[in-house]
């Protein structure tokens, strides 16, 4: 989305339920659900050459699923977000 100088995204991450197939059912940490990462950037245009970004990254901050056979971290390190919410900056020049 573009308005004059402004422009922004808003990105959605899904990955569906799973079930642990090393689990006994029933046990906790046997299913993880779906869930969503949401991201959103907003960027300002000075110029044609020179902007400046700011962004979210797991904008609601949503935590890993418990599983129970994965690695030391009780989740699929592979698959989830393990950081949490983080902010960043950008500023972008070209010549």
């Amino acid at each position: 989305m573009a308005k004059g100088p402004w422009s922004g995204s808003y990105t959605v991450q899904y990955i569906g339920a799973a079930d642990d197939i090393n689990a006994s059912p029933g046990d906790i940490g046997a299913k993880a659900p779906g869930l969503a990462y949401h991201s959103a950037q907003l960027k300002y245009a000075f110029s044609k050459k020179l902007d400046l970004a700011f962004g979210v990254d797991n904008l609601f901050d949503k935590k890993a699923p418990f599983i129970q056979s994965y690695t030391d971290a009780n989740t699929d390190t592979m698959t989830y977000d393990l950081q949490g919410r983080r902010w960043r900056v950008r500023a972008g020049y070209r010549w």
